[in-house]
């Protein structure tokens, strides 16, 4: 927190207090498998990774560990004081939400894959819901609707279906994908044409 302080107070000397969007995030959870090369330098330990808490996995998954991030945001007399968001949203959004404040336009022709979140880091009654969000590593992975989560990968070879409630389980303990047979049906194909989607040429 000392260096944030520092950078802030930075900008206040500038006299751009009044005029910055400051942000701090993560591009992925804590590594908690470091290969011992890293320790190579003498300095680092495996604490310095940092930690998923109650959350299942690490970086390079896609279980909440491994994608959930630190985010702390401030505006000046825009942003919401003292609160603590518990509603999903990307790094995707972030482009949008700019947008949004600052009126600069979007890119015309082409679907975004994120969506403004201004409303949710300004008013403290927005309620509408996100639009789903998928997870990739290096393919997509999981396909998120509110608080379920449905992850399909491979292990040993074998395809793995996982469904998890995030808001009974966020620490996905329980696999629920064979007692909510419809909930698989519902968002597997949803996340079968994302996969298609993003292996499209860019054009």
């Amino acid at each position: 927190m000392k260096a944030f302080a520092k950078v802030w107070a930075a900008v206040k000397a500038k006299g751009l207090a009044d005029n910055t969007i400051f942000i701090f995030s993560s591009d992925n959870g804590p590594w908690v498998n470091i290969p011992a090369r890293v320790y190579a330098d003498g300095v680092t330990r495996q604490y310095h990774a940092g930690s998923p808490g109650i959350f299942r996995g690490s970086k390079f998954e896609t279980y909440e560990g491994g994608d959930r991030v630190p985010f702390i945001i401030y505006w000046k007399g825009h942003t919401l004081k003292n609160k603590t968001l518990t509603s999903p949203f990307s790094c995707l959004d972030m482009m949008p939400t700019f947008a949004e404040w600052t009126g600069a336009p979007l890119p015309k022709g082409r679907k975004l894959d994120g969506q403004s979140v201004a409303g949710l880091l300004t008013d403290p009654n927005y309620k509408k819901p996100h639009q789903i969000i998928f997870y990739v590593n290096t393919h997509g992975e999981v396909v998120r609707d509110g608080d379920w989560k449905l992850r399909r990968t491979k292990k040993d070879g074998e395809t793995l279906v996982e469904l998890f409630n995030l808001g009974w389980d966020p620490a996905e303990r329980v696999n629920l994908a064979d007692k909510n047979p419809e909930q698989v049906a519902r968002l597997m194909p949803i996340l079968q044409n994302f996969m298609e989607e993003t292996s499209k040429p860019f054009n």
